[in-house]
């Protein structure tokens, strides 16, 4: 249960009403991928949304897939299929930013993964990332809706490579000051440390 730290990832290239975004997460309810697909339905910029994730609901799976079926020809779904750990920074690499609308997180590993990299995350208020605006570092979202989350979408399509620059230095040291991978790393150390024989 180690936070994988993945580091500054250069931002890819982007220009303005552009946007490349990526989820990776389980396919279910609890992780809200189709609340994703359904802001992206009225949206103006052009959009690509990478989903990676194993199917954990086979109807949900389906429902999403027909959506993406639906949407207008300026949005681009491809959902994956599950992704490798090693081949994740990868993924990250490619995209702009991370979304993960998720009902609920204790931790939320993909987010940080994601945050580490420099990629904002727009994500909801149910897990421990908050106050991602203020830090200039993501959205946070209402689930009551989805003009919160369409709002957010386009709030960075409509950005150049400069300004989403700056949100991705922003998303590192969030990041970085969110949690202290060397005390975690020592606590852990800690816990399995065996004490010396006695002699």
């Amino acid at each position: 249960n180690f936070p994988n730290k993945t580091g500054g990832l250069p931002v890819t290239a982007k220009i303005h009403d552009n946007l490349k975004t990526v989820s990776i997460a389980v396919i279910s309810p609890m992780k809200n991928i189709l609340m994703v697909l359904k802001a992206l339905e009225n949206m103006e910029a052009k959009v690509q949304y990478d989903i990676y994730g194993p199917v954990k609901d086979r109807d949900y799976n389906d429902q999403c897939l027909e959506l993406v079926k639906s949407l207008p020809a300026n949005i681009t779904v491809v959902m994956h299929g599950e992704v490798e750990p090693a081949k994740v920074k990868n993924v990250l690499m490619q995209a702009h930013i991370f979304v993960l609308t998720s009902k609920s997180e204790n931790f939320g590993h993909a987010l940080y993964e994601a945050l580490s990299a420099g990629r904002p995350a727009i994500t909801s208020h149910f897990t421990p990332w908050n106050n991602l605006r203020e830090a200039q570092a993501g959205i946070n979202v209402s689930l009551d809706n989805n003009e919160d989350l369409s709002s957010a979408i386009s709030f960075f399509a409509s950005m150049d490579e400069g300004s989403l620059s700056a949100w991705s230095l922003g998303a590192s040291a969030y990041a970085e000051k969110a949690v202290d991978i060397e005390k975690i790393r020592k606590q852990y150390e800690d816990m399995f440390l065996l004490p010396d024989p006695v002699s």
